[in-house]
């Protein structure tokens, strides 16, 4: 089926982030986490890049989290599901975070899945995965800093259907990411003498 991809980049101070280059990635074919997997594209002066791209939407029976109450008595319900990649730099270095949104059978779209990051590992490929640690992503860079990731936030996600028909073989998805402030390496104190 076809998907419309639309992805709206924002800078920190939320106005519309035009010519940042990012790389989108979907589903999980085996070659996604390649340097050269997905289209490589720039947003534009309304800060956005889109696209239609052939995917299969999967079908997962979930269990979708409430209140604690709901979800101890709560059934797995159906979602359709779609991961999206976006390959960004960000503290000088590329990176490719995952995200998975998936779609209830009520309409509400929703992440029940925390964001991946990877780092490029010696062979190119983005396999090096950072740990998360209490809700964070933390890495140590080459110049001996340890940089927070990716170096934005994923403000909106949804996945909806072109049409209500039961057929449907058009899907939208619709991301917003909001950039962080550049990374900034505090400078070097050379031992006094």
């Amino acid at each position: 089926m076809a998907l419309d991809v639309q992805i709206t980049v924002l800078h920190p101070d939320k106005s519309l982030a035009a010519g940042v280059p990012l790389r989108v990635i979907l589903g999980t074919a085996a070659d996604w986490q390649s340097p050269s997997a997905g289209e490589e594209m720039v947003t534009g002066d309304d800060g956005t890049v889109q696209c239609t791209l052939p995917v299969v939407l999967a079908s997962q029976r979930r269990q979708v989290p409430t209140n604690f109450v709901a979800r101890l008595m709560a059934s797995r319900e159906t979602t359709r599901q779609v991961q999206l990649g976006v390959a960004m730099e960000y503290a000088g270095r590329s990176w490719l975070s995952a995200i998975t949104v998936d779609r209830r059978a009520s309409g509400a779209s929703l992440r029940l899945d925390p964001m991946r990051v990877y780092g490029r590992a010696s062979d190119g490929r983005f396999t090096d995965d950072v740990p998360l640690h209490d809700g964070s992503w933390h890495k140590r860079l080459p110049s001996g800093t340890v940089a927070s990731l990716p170096g934005f936030v994923i403000t909106h996600a949804t996945l909806d259907p072109e049409s209500s028909a039961a057929d449907n073989a058009a899907w939208r998805l619709r991301v917003t990411l909001q950039q962080w402030e550049p990374h900034v390496v505090p400078p070097l104190r050379l031992p006094s003498h």
